[in-house]
């Protein structure tokens, strides 16, 4: 599979004009979540750590003999929406560049092109083929919370872009399987009911979880808060049931903490 080198802004001093962050705390998270990405869809990869510098990272690539060195930045300036910067126009460099830019543009909604930018070191001086992103404008406040908030979204985008572009499937995140698909859920009253809703009150005191109960023994909209509340901290689709697999669950987190 084709190696891919991620080379996230180490601009610390870029800050942004909404949530008192920068361009390279936020350009590694987008690094991170394009490496997931990669790394589940088959993909050999390299991500430079946070605040690296430039030479380092150029080296780092070339040893690591990248195919795609991929560049993970937001922009400032004055402006919305994407851009992509190639070291030239050649069928080479579109190849992987183009469906980058296509994925970002989905996400962002405004494209300004895929440009000549020869004169960028990590364009000219590194061996694989670069495709430098500049994801979004970060001074602009409402484009710079819009980038913290869908940090995932851009790398994934950036991952998918990639897939086209090796004729990869792109495969997604899946969350994990219900929990139960049988035992007690909203509606009902039993004592099986009432022995789970002491264990998560018992789970609330102890601060596992902070949903409100129910006043009266049944399982009513309280209960099934809490349940859902727990299936989604431990990765599970919220489906509102509470069986023996939950149960076992719950207790096991409650032992932790006594």
């Amino acid at each position: 599979m084709a190696r891919i080198y991620l080379s996230p802004s180490n601009q610390y001093a870029n800050t942004y004009s909404y949530g008192n962050t920068t361009e390279m705390e936020q350009c590694n998270k987008i690094a991170i979540a394009a490496e997931t990405a990669l790394k589940r869809c088959g993909f050999t990869v390299k991500r430079a750590p946070k605040g690296q510098s430039m030479s380092t990272s150029i080296n780092e690539s070339n040893n690591f003999k990248a195919d795609v060195h991929v560049c993970i930045h937001t922009n400032a300036g004055g402006g919305k929406g994407t851009d992509v910067f190639v070291y030239n126009n050649s069928d080479a460099n579109l190849k992987y560049a183009k469906p980058v830019y296509d994925e970002l543009v989905k996400l962002t909604g405004k494209g300004r092109g895929i440009k000549t930018y020869p004169e960028l070191a990590e364009i000219n001086q590194t061996n694989a083929k670069c495709v430098y992103c500049e994801c979004e404008f970060h001074d602009n406040s409402e484009r710079a919370k819009w980038i913290i908030n869908n940090t995932t979204k851009l790398g994934e985008a950036i991952a998918k872009g990639l897939c086209k572009a090796f004729g990869v499937t792109y495969k997604t995140a899946s969350s994990k399987k219900v929990l139960d698909s049988q035992g007690y859920k909203k509606g009902q009253t039993s004592d099986g009911v009432l022995a789970i809703k002491e264990l998560l009150l018992l789970a609330k005191t102890l601060k596992i979880h902070n949903q409100g109960m129910d006043e009266n023994g049944g399982f009513g909209d309280g209960t099934e808060k809490a349940v859902n509340g727990l299936l989604k901290k431990w990765g599970y689709d919220q489906n509102g049931i509470a069986g023996d697999n939950f149960i076992k669950k719950l207790t096991a987190e409650i032992r932790k903490k006594i």
